[in-house]
C-alpha cells in the first residue's frame, strides 16, 4: 500500500465526529449541572433533560426554557517512550460549547421539545516537531444538532416520546509534508456533512420518590468529501455510536435526592475506517485505505446527589466512569487515543427572580493511553488527556 496515501488518510480522522462520544460527551447539554450527568434522563428542573430523554418533558407542569454555556480547557500531550525531544507539548485548546432547550406544553397530554446542542467539538495543535507530525499536526471540529421531539403522557405516571436528530459537522486539519513527496500538502481543506437519525424515550413515575427513564439515540453516519491543498480528493464515512441511557432518581428525604445513570454506547460497530484517497491526475480512480479499529462497546456509569441547602441554594455533586473501547496499544492511533474516562463534578443552583441559575465545575481524566506503532513514522509512547469544564445554566 502506498505509505503516502495511508498517512494522508489517517490524518483525516482526528477531526471527525467520532470524538463526540469518545473524548467529548455533550457537557454543554447537561441538565442537572454539577451531577456529572447522573439522573439527567429523569430530571425535570431543566429543559436540557430532553437531550437525554425527551419523554421527561411530560412531567413538566409549564413551558420551560434552558440556556447552557460551558467553557472547556483541553490538555492533550504525547510523551515518547524513548526520546523526549519527540514529545508533543500541550496540544489542546480552550473552547466554548453550549445549548438551547425549550419545552412547550401543547395540551394536557402532549409536549413539544426543541433542542439545539452539540455532540462535541475540539481543536488541537501538536505543532510540526512532534513524533507524529507525519500523521497529524493540527485539527479542529465543530458539530451542531437540531433535535425536535414530541412526548405523550399515556397516564399521570407513564409517558413516551420520539425525536429527530439533524446533525451538522465540519472539520479541517493538516500533517507535515512527507519527505520527497511535495504533492502531499500539509493542509486538509475544510469539509462538512449532514447526518440524520432519531431518538426515543420513556419516563415512569414509579412513586412519589422514585423516577425511572429509558432512552435511545440512533447511530449517526457522516459522509465527508474534501480536498487537500495540493488537489488530492478524499472521502470517508464516520459515525457517532448509538446510545442507550437508563436514568433514575430517588428522593431519600425532603432535602436529599440520589441520582444515577447507566449508558451503553455501541462502539463495536466501529470496526474499521474506510477512506478513499484520490489521485492528483485522476480523481476518479481513488486508492482505498482501510484502517482497522476493532473497538468494543462502552459502558458509562454515573452517580450523584442533589441536596437542598439553606436560603434556596442547592448543592449538586457527581462522578462517572466510562470503560475503554480499546486496550490494545498496537491498534491505537493518534487521531483517537482511546482509554477509560473518569469525571468529577460539583455545582450550585438557586432561584433568582424567577430564574433558576446554576454553575458547575467538572474535571475529566481521560487516562494514559499507550500507543505502539511500527514503520518509519510510527509512534511508541503514550497520550495524556485531561479536561477542565466550567459552566453556567439558566432556566426560566
Amino acid at each position: 500500500m502506498n505509505p503516502t496515501r495511508l498517512l494522508l488518510a489517517s490524518s483525516l480522522l482526528l477531526t471527525t465526529p467520532v470524538m463526540a462520544s469518545g473524548l467529548f460527551l455533550a457537557e454543554g447539554s447537561y441538565a442537572n449541572l454539577g451531577a456529572a450527568g447522573a439522573g439527567d434522563g429523569v430530571y425535570n428542573g431543566s429543559a436540557a433533560a430532553i437531550w437525554i430523554n425527551p419523554a421527561v418533558m411530560s412531567s413538566f407542569n409549564t413551558d420551560l426554557t434552558t440556556v447552557n454555556l460551558t467553557a472547556f480547557d483541553l490538555s492533550v500531550r504525547y510523551l515518547d517512550a524513548t526520546d523526549p525531544t519527540r514529545n508533543s507539548g500541550q496540544a489542546g485548546k480552550t473552547l466554548p460549547t453550549g445549548g438551547f432547550f425549550h419545552v412547550k406544553q401543547l395540551n394536557q397530554d402532549w409536549h413539544l421539545g426543541l433542542a439545539l446542542g452539540s455532540l462535541g467539538g475540539a481543536e488541537v495543535d501538536y505543532g510540526t516537531q512532534w513524533a507524529g507530525s507525519r500523521q497529524l499536526t493540527h485539527a479542529s471540529i465543530f458539530s451542531l444538532q437540531f433535535n425536535p421531539s414530541l412526548s405523550y403522557a399515556i397516564n399521570p405516571q407513564w409517558s413516551i416520546a420520539a425525536g429527530l436528530q439533524v446533525n451538522y459537522a465540519e472539520y479541517e486539519g493538516g500533517l507535515n509534508p512527507l519527505p520527497n513527496i511535495p504533492a502531499v500538502s500539509g493542509q486538509l481543506k475544510q469539509a462538512d456533512s449532514w447526518a440524520y437519525g432519531f431518538n426515543l424515550g420513556t419516563f415512569y413515575q414509579a412513586s412519589e420518590q422514585l423516577k425511572l427513564g429509558l432512552s435511545y439515540r440512533s447511530k449517526l453516519t457522516h459522509s465527508f468529501d474534501g480536498y487537500t491543498q495540493s488537489g488530492r480528493s478524499y472521502s470517508t464515512d464516520v459515525l457517532a455510536a448509538a446510545q442507550v441511557d437508563l436514568s433514575a432518581s430517588y428522593q431519600l428525604n425532603p432535602r436529599l435526592t440520589l441520582l444515577g445513570s447507566i449508558q451503553w454506547h455501541q462502539w463495536s460497530e466501529f470496526d474499521e475506517t474506510v477512506i478513499d484517497v484520490g489521485d492528483n491526475l485522476n480523481a476518479n480512480r481513488p486508492t482505498r485505505v482501510v484502517l482497522t479499529r476493532d473497538w468494543r462497546d462502552v459502558w458509562h456509569y454515573a452517580a450523584g446527589f442533589d441536596y437542598q441547602l439553606e436560603q434556596g441554594w442547592r448543592l449538586k455533586m457527581g462522578a462517572s466512569y466510562e470503560t475503554s473501547p480499546l486496550n490494545d496499544a498496537s491498534k491505537q492511533k493518534p487521531d483517537l487515543p482511546a482509554d477509560r474516562q473518569i469525571r468529577y463534578s460539583a455545582g450550585l443552583s438557586k432561584q433568582i427572580n424567577g430564574y433558576e441559575v446554576s454553575v458547575y465545575y467538572q474535571y475529566a481524566d481521560m487516562g494514559k493511553t499507550d500507543i505502539v506503532q511500527t514503520g518509519q513514522f510510527g509512534l511508541n509512547g503514550h497520550f495524556n488527556v485531561k479536561v477542565h469544564y466550567l459552566g453556567l445554566g439558566v432556566t426560566f
